[in-house]
């Protein structure tokens, strides 16, 4: 078991990233995305399984380099030639 690192399904994302999906017995483990605020998904198998952090990445609306833009809806113009 991974200690601190696991996320049981249906807990609260605290950051937004990379998972990993890891079955108790090692097998199977492939990568979702999770986005903070939201649930961890449950899985298929219903129990045996837990997500463990990644990557972790900031939520695009969130990121300290979108402060202060506004309502996040500016139009990008695209030239056409």
């Amino acid at each position: 078991m991974a200690g601190d690192t696991a996320n049981k399904p249906g807990q609260i994302v605290k950051v937004s990233g990379i998972y990993s999906v890891v079955h108790d017995d090692g097998k199977d483990t492939f990568e979702v995305t999770c986005v903070k605020g939201e649930h961890f998904p449950p899985t298929r198998s219903g129990k045996g399984a837990h997500f463990e952090l990644k990557y972790g990445a900031t939520h695009a609306h969130q990121h300290e380099a979108r402060k202060g833009t506004g309502s996040g809806t500016e139009s990008v113009s695209q030239s056409r030639t």
